[in-house]
Formats: C-alpha cells, structure tokens, sequence
C-alpha cells in the first residue's frame, strides 16, 4: 500500500473512496493488517515527536540531538510492539477512525499518546482513541484501569469515558478504575484538579483535588483522602488494598491473575481487606493472607484457572 495515501488517511484527508480502498487492502490479510498498525503508530510517533521538537525550538533556538529522539522512538515500539498488546482498527465514524489498545490478562503496557499524555495499563484493560486524537479534542474511552499523565493543554481539555462516568482535566496525573459490568468506577488524584461527570452529565457530581480518591460501588459514593499512593503502585507490580471491599479485591484478583473466582459465601463479599502484596508472590498466597482475617476456604482446579471459595 502507497504511503502517501496511508498518511493522507491517518490525517483524516482521504475520500470515501480513498478509505474504502485502504480498508479493503487492511482486511485482505493479517499481513496487510499488521503492517497498517505498525505504520499506524509510527506516524503517531512521529507526529508526537514533531509536534514536541516544535514547542521546544520556539521556546530554545537550539534542535534536539536525534539520537535522543531515536532512542525515544526506540522505546516506544518495544512497549507497543513487544508487550503482547492487541490493537483493533474500528471503521470510520464521522471520519474518524478508532484505535484501541488492549492488554492481555496478566500483563500491563504503557503507551503514549500524540499529546504527549502517557498511559499505563493494567491487565484486561482496553483503550479507545480517534486517529486524529489531540487535534480538536482529546477523548479515550477506557474499560479497565489505567494511570494517566496528562500534557497540559487548557485548550483542549482531556476526558476520560467509561461505562458509567467521565473525567475532566487539562494537565494533571490521576488514576481510573473501571472495568464494564463491575458495576465500580474508582478515580485516584495524584496532582492538579479532576471533575467527575455521569456519563450523560453536564455538571460535575464531584470535583478531586490533590490526594483525593472518589470511589462509586454500585451506586454507593465513596471520596476520602488517602494517607498514601500506595493504591496506584500496580505499575511496579505491587497491588495495595486500602480497607477495600473483598467483592472488589477478588474482583480485581481475576484480572491480575486471569482466573475466575466463585465466592458461595455472599457475606464474605461484604468485609474489607487491608494489605499489600507483590505481584510475583502468586494469588494462593494472598488468599492466605486474607485467611487470617476472615475465615473460608479456597479450592483451585487442575487447570489453575478457577478458585472456589467457601
């Protein structure tokens, strides 16, 4: 497929029948396929790297050492490219065609996008973006959990869209949890200033600053200040409980862990469970843990991939 025509239709240039040749060429094959996300990102990069190069020669009327930039290049195709990430392409709507990020069980990414924002991703998380994301409007759609660090742009301000709620910033680093049909939706602040919304919402139901963590379980608002940001340490592999409901605890276990947890005591779901514990240590021995301050049982399959819990 002819390049020029690629970057036409990565810009939102290309005409109907432009796109549709392009999207006939990419279902072809896996081949044809791959090699359109694998172009895809390198014109984000290359967009996102040009885009800062520019900012910093207004600011200092020096360039930036290519080899620099090619290292940055570097590192970014081993996380998208070497990680096990999935990418989807979604046909155009309103010509904008969609790109989503997901994250296989049991591993985590980071990405970053065409403003500059970086994106960690937890596991079973999945993150939803327009080609031309950063242009007019800065909008991902997230199911799953993810820590943003957000380039300020008062201009254009960045949303965050999941199944229940949305968040609003211009220039900030924040937490969201919120995997669809569990029925929670969870947002940490680490610095600057974030508005919740309902999903349909005008108004803000609540505004976080610095330090603040606003959680909705169910219905059931939560928001207090946390005495540390141990909850967000899961980018090192370190998953920390902060007085958390264990239906929400064995809820994020299955996603850690890809396994799926049964639990037949419906009141055990109720108790709560402080603790930290290192992703290497294994789901048998936080269940351990937990043991000792709630009495059950816990059975596992042969195939390791269900735990029965009494």
């Amino acid at each position: 497929m002819n390049q020029d025509l690629l970057y036409k239709y990565f810009k939102g240039n290309a005409n109907i029948e432009e796109e549709k040749q392009i999207l006939d060429w990419v279902d072809a094959s896996d081949e044809n396929r791959k090699a359109f996300q694998k172009e895809r990102m390198l014109y984000d990069i290359a967009l996102f790297s040009e885009e800062k190069q520019s900012e910093r020669l207004k600011r200092k009327t020096r360039i930036l050492p290519i080899l620099q930039w090619t290292a940055r290049i570097a590192a970014v195709m081993i996380i998208l490219f070497g990680s096990g990430l999935l990418f989807k392409d979604y046909r155009y709507n309103k010509s904008a065609q969609l790109q989503t990020v997901a994250v296989p069980a049991g591993q985590r990414a980071q990405i970053t996008l065409a403003d500059g924002t970086k994106v960690w991703l937890n596991s079973q998380s999945t993150l939803t973006y327009a080609s031309n994301f950063g242009r007019q409007e800065r909008n991902v759609l997230l199911d799953g959990e993810a820590y943003f660090e957000v380039s300020k742009n008062e201009k254009i301000p960045f949303f965050v869209n999941t199944e229940t709620n949305k968040v609003r910033v211009v220039g900030t680093s924040f937490n969201v949890c919120a995997y669809n049909g569990s029925n929670e939706f969870e947002t940490t602040l680490v610095t600057g200033i974030v508005d919740i919304y309902t999903l349909k919402g005008e108004k803000p139901i609540t505004r976080l600053e610095k330090g603040e963590f606003f959680g909705l379980y169910n219905g059931k608002a939560q928001k207090k200040i946390l005495p540390s940001y141990d909850y967000l340490r899961w980018k090192e592999g370190l998953y920390c409980f902060d007085d958390s409901p264990l239906s929400c605890m064995f809820s994020k276990l299955e996603k850690y862990y890809n396994v799926k947890i049964t639990v037949n005591n419906p009141k055990l779901l109720d108790y709560h469970c402080t603790g930290k514990f290192k992703e290497q240590d294994g789901i048998e021995h936080i269940l351990r843990v937990i043991q000792k301050d709630h009495k059950f049982t816990y059975h596992i399959n042969e195939e390791r991939d269900s735990i029965a819990i009494e």
